[in-house]
């Protein structure tokens, strides 16, 4: 601690006050009368405590009471805390002082001592609830306060009213309290009169009753005025043994009292005996004092000196005199056998009033009130190198101006919410507080809870409320609305501040010896203070240097250096300073703008306040200029600070990681000022040094710098100007605020940086990534990774494990701000702090972040060119990314971001690192669907990369997919084809036909060359047409349109065949039909083209013979027990264009049928076969499709005319029975009549039956052949009906086979036609023997020299006989049979006279 134990100064740290928080109330009741609340006046009291106890660190308790009120806050800087604010009401009296904290056997006890009661409050210790897993560990994780079990109010306290009886019956002057080792409570309270009141309560949980002693006095002649006079007779006047300040403490196994009283003497009482055992004179230490008054007013103060030594005692005195101050420091020996306190030290303090006062092992901290009223802190080293007994003054944070500079052109509502609503600037409770008075004003209200979106609203609607009020007139001017604008937010502004003053208000100091830690407790919330960092010693403390030794002489050029530069920031006004950081803004040259401050300070008549003289005489009295300018600007620059410190030993990061010191809340606000405070003071202190520097080689030789100095000096101003921008950047982050990010922007954030690979290495949670409201950019990094870095990198220089925690908070602090810093450090090669935006979703201030350093850091500008790509794409604006992306490669081979995070790659080559960045970039534009900007890199891409190099495939199937998304078919076909991998060109020829088919366009599809890839798109094309629906796509189609293209008329025919096949298979509609059908056609018009020797194609089918799948299916499993692998036999069938023709006619058929069928029953399922499809046409009275397709399938044609036969009849049935047959049965009968050809020559329509056996008589003429076997059929079916036959199917059927209808007469029992038939016959054949031919039957004459081939079937007329016989007892029968036997007795003779004179020839 080399460094720290060189620091002076001391800085305070606001943090934001938790004042607005929700209190836990508790009321306790004294039973005290009113007027003691009214009568008693005592001061308002301050503490804390830090507890050292069950491994508990960093987490601390501090008190403030306000007459009756004690407020109770638990603080911890390492974890969060729930519910660690309570209050505690005492009922009608005041709280004393004297509050003590005290940690014993699990428990945190609290002493109290009011008027007229002491109380004990107990409360659960920390260790005991992580121990019962209340709480949690982690630092995420709200830890419950010891307060938030504060719910039994009865069994938090025990309590003791005050017996004032016996001497004790005075006012209350001063109190104090403490435990001794046997778990007692001890309380003293002393009186105006100079009586002391012990009072004793049992231990914890412990049966007892308290006692209560009056201690004894020094003199027996004081005890017999006190013991016999009554209280109305001595009076009121303060005794001068009335003890102004009391300390309770253990010392050589007993409790003492110390007590200063108003005579300047320490009396020690021992709480065993009961007596007063020491009387010592303070003034003995300043003689010159020794006829001191009598202290008055509040009289002396006493305190314990905090110091890690736990035998030693070491009090501090305060004693107050009229015209001075001073602390004196006595330490308690054991003097033969008795206590006797011996005088250590002597400060003399400072002509102002004493607030209050606090003593650690090596300084003396004050709290002061000057003539003005305003409080002052300082502070006095009491060890070390700076022991001096000189008095420093803590740098206090300065208050709030009520005036804001607004400029002309500037909107008032926004300047004053950006002020007020700036993080930790002002706390939400005094906004609201504010706002409340300010409506009050306005007779309005306002609600209670808001959040700061709300409060933000309800301000502004408050204000604007009140300039609509103000404005009397209807109509103003533009000037008299910004008066009012101005006027009003300055009034809200001014409240504000106001209330900020007022919870400002300093009460008390708290120190922790074992971590440093020194709070200043104030009225409304809690301040830090902290060591300096040596810049800001050199700045704000009078040259003061502590950042490394250097010889006398360096020191000497520093410090005045140093009251240089304070000199010149006291001369520039606020006028200057705006207008220096808006030329910053402005991206000019630090160097430039300060010589407009040069001239207004130095050389402009008018406005130069700075004494030339003055100044010069500083400039010559430093020895060496350029090396004090030098070690000034080591020590501002971070970079080179950080080079020269040690790196950080393992077990030091261990104990760093482990102990997660200073992750709460409280802790991160105060890092958060830090790293404000630090900012902006190393800010102004190079800006004044480049006043300075600016300033000494205008000046020249008037102030002793020579032409060699000046150059030097002239050279320096080129970093300082670096520096000073540096700072700037630090002062920036820690200004701007973050942007709130939703939930669909950080989802898109996260999806973006994974297409990159990189890292989610915010650090962050998702709670805390979501909850950026209202916290700066640089806050959010010490939340996140920043802080963690800080705290596992943090130099260990001192030892972090040699010196325990003692100096934890003094040197943490720092040391994580100083991490942290570094990290932010524009001029540091790491890379954290942009790539944490990025991973936060904070991209608008990344690239305000890049805008501010682009024109000058040359320091990672190609990182800082990707991030601004990034910021752009996520913006919405991919062409500014990828410009930004594209001018980002120059880096890759030097910067560490680009190279290790990004690529993440060992490449050396230059041209491979940018084609592996091109591949890194354009995922980002895929995933936003930016087309058009991928094509272009990947083309740039292209360009670089080597022939050799294996990612060029990628790129051009990168080009080819977004060519092709574009619509550019043929640069995404040329893609294709220059795609050197020919897995990927098959990968991207299968994505372009998909495509291509998808939208339509099959005439770009078809037009392509293809060269070497025509197997491939066959292939393609029939896989994917087999493979998908055939009813959403098809490919079928365009494979048809391909081969036809290329003159394939046999392969074309096969597709369509295959596409019918499987349309009939698997779209059993009506549409599916048509398009079987038309499928068909198609397949036969292609085969038409091709060679009849070649028009076939082949058809795969599954052998199915029983017995070849009854040895395939008989068993599972081989004799090695493996599954077998079913595999049908498969035999190639071929297919000639009759066959297609024939599955084309069933399925042109079946179409007819759905015409007619409305069940639809036709429609589903598979095609019918032949003989099926044969029955349903029949049915349907489609004779004309059915007559077709037997002859196609060279099937039997008596299905047909047997059911034509039987229409017939049943027709002509139906039309015999009236005159006008039934309507119905017309039209039925017309309807399928409709559904043949009755164009025919020889059908004649006229009614129904005649037209059905026109068309009977066409079929049978037109199909009937030699066999007679359709008329065979018919007259079996009109037979069979009992109908007679029609003349011309006797006439045509006696032609053919007169014998074949006999017999079917027979059959029938038609018997009379038979004997006419038979008759007819014999009398034709007779006719034939002596005269011409007979058509009728076709039978020859006999004339002709033919031999004679005419016949009798003598079988069926003798059936015929027979069967006469059989009836002849019908007279008609019998005469038929007479005729037929005369007949054929008159033909037999007839035939002998022939065969006779044929004989004789």
């Amino acid at each position: 601690m080399a460094e720290n134990s060189r620091v002076r100064f001391f800085r305070e740290v606001v943090v934001p006050s938790n004042s607005g928080a929700k209190w836990k109330e508790c009321h306790i009741n004294t039973v005290a009368s009113v007027s003691t609340l009214q009568d008693i006046k005592v001061p308002d009291s301050s503490g804390g405590y830090a507890y050292t106890e069950g491994g508990v660190t960093n987490r601390f308790i501090y008190w403030r009471t306000t007459s009756n009120i004690l407020e109770l806050v638990e603080e911890s800087l390492d974890y969060n805390l729930v519910g660690s604010q309570i209050r505690f009401h005492f009922h009608d009296t005041q709280i004393i002082g004297g509050i003590s904290i005290h940690e014993s056997h699990g428990n945190v006890i609290v002493l109290v001592v009011t008027a007229i009661s002491v109380h004990r409050l107990v409360f659960p210790h920390p260790s005991r609830l992580l121990k019962n897993n209340i709480g949690y560990t982690q630092s995420s994780h709200p830890v419950p306060s010891i307060f938030s079990y504060a719910s039994d109010l009865e069994g938090l306290w025990n309590k003791y009213l005050l017996n004032h009886g016996g001497n004790f019956s005075s006012q209350i002057q001063g109190a104090a309290s403490a435990q001794n080792g046997e778990g007692q409570a001890l309380f003293v309270l002393s009186s105006n009169e100079g009586s002391v009141l012990l009072i004793k309560m049992p231990p914890l949980n412990v049966q007892g009753i308290v006692q209560q002693f009056e201690l004894s006095k020094s003199s027996m002649m004081q005890k017999l005025w006190t013991g016999l006079v009554p209280a109305a007779m001595r009076g009121s006047h303060e005794s001068l043994e009335s003890a102004t300040g009391l300390v309770i403490h253990p010392y050589r196994g007993d409790m003492y009292i110390f007590a200063i009283c108003r005579d300047h003497r320490l009396r020690v009482w021992s709480t065993r005996t009961h007596e007063c055992v020491a009387v010592y004179n303070v003034l003995e230490t300043c003689p010159e004092l020794k006829n001191a008054p009598p202290a008055t007013g509040s009289g002396h103060k006493l305190v314990k000196v905090m110091t890690s030594d736990a035998v030693n005692l070491l009090l501090c005195v305060h004693l107050n005199f009229a015209k001075r101050n001073q602390f004196c420091f006595l330490q308690p020996q054991l003097l033969s056998g008795r206590v006797q306190p011996v005088h250590m030290a002597t400060v003399v303090g400072v002509a102002e009033d004493l607030i209050d006062f606090c003593v650690t092992s090596d300084k003396l901290w004050t709290l002061w009130t000057n003539s003005a009223g305003e409080s002052i802190a300082r502070v006095c080293h009491l060890s070390g190198d700076l022991r001096d007994g000189n008095w420093v003054e803590v740098i206090l944070h300065p208050s709030d101006g009520g005036e804001i500079l607004v400029s002309q052109h500037t909107d008032p509502r926004e300047v004053y919410m950006e002020k007020m609503f700036q993080p930790k600037r002002f706390s939400l409770y005094d906004i609201h507080k504010a706002l409340n008075v300010y409506r009050r004003s306005m007779d309005a209200s306002v609600p209670v809870d808001l959040n700061i979106d709300s409060l933000k609203h309800e301000v502004t609607e408050a204000v604007e409320d009140a300039i609509r009020n103000s404005a009397m007139a209807n109509e103003i001017s533009e000037e008299e609305y910004c008066e009012l604008q101005m006027e009003q937010w300055s009034k809200f502004y001014s409240g504000v501040v106001q209330y900020q003053e007022v919870g400002g208000k300093m009460k008390g100091y708290f120190a922790d010896s074992n971590t440093g830690l020194v709070c200043i407790i104030k009225k409304g919330g809690l301040s830090y203070v902290r060591p300096c960092d040596p810049i800001e010693e050199l700045y704000l403390g009078e040259g003061h240097w502590s950042a490394e030794d250097l010889d006398e002489i360096t020191r000497r050029d520093v410090k005045t250096l140093g009251r240089c530069l304070s000199l010149i920031n006291s001369k520039i006004s606020e006028e200057m300073v705006v207008q220096f950081e808006d030329q910053l803004l402005m991206k000019e040259q630090p160097e430039e703008a300060v010589r407009t401050i040069v001239e207004d300070l130095f050389f402009n008549t008018s406005l130069v306040e700075i004494s030339l003289d003055s100044l010069g005489a500083l400039v010559q009295n430093i020895h060496d200029l350029p090396n004090c300018l030098m070690v000034v600007l080591n020590s501002l620059d971070l970079a080179f600070r950080a080079g020269m410190e040690e790196e950080t030993d393992m077990e030091s990061e261990q104990q760093l990681i482990s102990g997660q010191i200073l992750t709460s809340d409280s802790a991160i606000d105060l890092l958060t000022t830090t790293l404000l405070q630090t900012s902006e003071t190393g800010f102004k202190a190079l800006r004044d040094l480049l006043v300075f520097l600016t300033a000494s080689i205008s000046l020249g030789d008037r102030d002793g710098i020579t032409p060699e100095i000046s150059e030097a000096v002239n050279e320096l101003i080129p970093r300082a100007s670096s520096l000073l921008q540096s700072y700037a950047t630090l002062k920036w982050a820690s200004n701007k605020v973050a942007t709130p990010s939703h939930s669909n922007s950080v989802e898109l954030n996260l999806r973006q940086l994974a297409t990159l690979e990189l890292t989610d290495n915010s650090g962050l949670t998702s709670t805390q990534r979501a909850a950026t409201s209202n916290l700066t950019v640089a806050e959010l990094f010490i939340r996140g990774i920043g802080g963690n870095q800080a705290r596992v990198n943090l130099t260990c220089r001192e030892r972090f494990l040699d010196n325990t925690r003692s100096q934890i908070c003094s040197w943490a602090v720092l040391g994580i701000t100083r991490h942290i810093q570094l990290l932010l450090w524009p001029l540091n090669e790491t890379f954290v702090f942009p790539e944490f935006l990025a991973s936060c979703c904070q991209y608008l201030p990344l690239q305000e972040y890049s805008f501010l350093l682009n024109h000058w850091c040359d320091v990672n500008p190609a990182s800082r060119k990707f991030m601004l790509g990034l910021c752009y794409l996520h913006f919405g604006e991919p062409e500014k990314a990828a410009q930004c992306y594209t001018e980002a490669k120059e880096g890759l081979e030097t910067e560490p971001f680009l190279r290790q995070s990004l690529l993440q790659t060992d490449e050396t080559s230059p041209r491979t690192l940018e084609v592996l960045y091109y591949l890194k970039v354009i995922r980002q534009f895929e995933e936003l669907d930016c087309a058009d900007t991928v094509v272009h890199l990947a083309r740039t891409a292209i360009s670089i990369a080597d022939e050799d190099d294996e990612n060029t495939a990628t790129l051009w199937s990168k080009m080819f997919k977004y060519q092709l998304e574009l619509g550019h078919n043929d640069e995404a076909y040329n893609a294709m084809v220059s795609n050197p991998d020919p897995s990927r060109r098959k990968d991207c020829l299968r994505q372009l036909l998909v495509t291509l088919c998808e939208r339509g366009d099959l005439q770009t599809l078809v037009g392509f060359p293809y060269i070497d890839l025509q197997d491939e798109v066959v292939s393609i094309l029939e896989s994917r047409a087999r493979a998908v629906d055939i009813t959403t796509q098809n490919y079928y189609d365009l494979l048809y349109a391909y081969y036809v293209s290329r003159n394939n008329f046999g392969k074309a025919g096969s597709v369509m065949y295959e596409h019918g096949m499987r349309l009939g298979r698997e779209v059993p509609s009506k549409q599916g039909l048509q398009k079987q059908a038309h499928c068909y056609l198609a397949a036969m018009n292609a085969l038409r083209l091709v060679n009849p020797m070649y028009a076939w194609i082949v058809r795969p089918t599954t052998n199915t013979d029983p017995q070849m799948v009854k040895g395939i299916m008989s068993g599972k499993r081989n004799i090695e027990g493996d599954e077998k692998e079913n595999q049908t036999p498969k035999r190639m069938e071929v297919l000639e264009l009759k066959d297609i023709e024939k599955e084309f006619m069933l399925v042109d058929a079946r179409l007819q049928l759905l015409k007619h069928d409305t069940t639809n029953s036709v429609g589903s399922g598979p095609t019918p076969g032949a003989d099926e499809m044969v029955g349903l046409l029949v049915n349907a009275g489609m004779y004309d499709r059915a007559l077709t397709i037997c002859q196609m399938f060279d099937m039997k044609l008596t299905s047909v005319f047997d059911s034509l036969a039987l229409r017939c009849v049943n027709l002509a049935k139906s039309c015999s029975h009236s005159t006008l047959a039934d309507s119905t049965t017309l039209t039925r009968a017309w309807d399928w009549l409709k559904l043949n050809n009755l164009t025919a020559p020889s059908i004649k329509e006229s009614s129904a039956a005649d037209t059905a056996w026109s068309l009977l008589q066409y079929y049978l003429r037109s199909h009937e052949d030699n066999t007679a076997r359709l008329h065979r059929t018919i007259v079996i079916r009109l037979l069979s009906q009992g109908f007679p036959l029609p003349s011309w199917l006797v006439k045509s059927y006696k032609e053919l086979n007169w014998s074949e209808l006999l017999r079917l007469y027979t059959d029938y029992d038609q018997l009379e036609d038979a004997v006419m038939l038979t008759i007819e016959y014999v009398d034709a054949l007779l006719g034939t023997y002596t005269g011409p031919d007979c058509p009728a039957f076709n039978i020859k004459s006999s004339l002709r020299p033919t031999p004679l081939n005419n016949w009798l079937p003598y079988t069926c007329i003798d059936q015929l006989l027979r069967a006469l016989k059989d009836v002849k007892q019908d007279i008609l029968y019998e005469r038929l049979s007479e005729t037929l036997e005369y007949k054929l007795a008159n033909y037999h003779q007839k035939m002998r006279n022939i065969s006779d004179r044929l004989l004789m020839r």
